[in-house]
């Protein structure tokens, strides 16, 4: 099911900014919302990919944080205690080596999840939709 109402909100204009260990620029971060007028237990998601100045990032470079916890993007579809509030920003961490450059980039997330309250003998509506918007990386 397409529906575009909520995804065109998921890209947030803040915590967008490369990252680094120790004076080492070892990737870069940004923060997403919930795309939906309700929350959701993380185990919900279906997919989401994040796209960068039109490459896909690898998921294995990809870290899903929230509720001050990290978790890989394989971990997501047994997080079934992990809940997402519709006013809490997640954040999106990217393992790359020097980050990105500064300036805007074009951010592409692509988004489905199960709606929970709608499995009614097994078959859930997917909500699915993206948002690609241009950010300036934050010095």
């Amino acid at each position: 099911m397409h529906f575009q109402a909520y995804f065109k909100h998921t890209v947030t204009d803040t915590g967008f900014r490369n990252t680094a260990v120790n004076g080492l620029v070892t990737g870069y971060q940004l923060e997403i919302r919930f795309p939906g007028y309700r929350g959701s237990h993380l185990s919900c998601i279906t997919r989401l990919d994040l796209t960068v100045d039109g490459k896909k990032v690898d998921p294995q470079d990809l870290l899903f944080c929230l509720n001050g916890k990290e978790f890989l993007m394989a971990q997501i579809p047994e997080l079934f205690v992990e809940y997402w509030f519709i006013l809490d920003n997640a954040t999106l961490k990217v393992a790359k080596e020097g980050g990105l450059a500064a300036g805007p980039h074009e951010i592409r997330v692509d988004f489905a999840y199960r709606v929970p309250y709608t499995g009614y003998y097994g078959n859930y509506i997917v909500a699915e939709g993206a948002h690609v918007r241009a950010l300036p990386l934050a010095r």
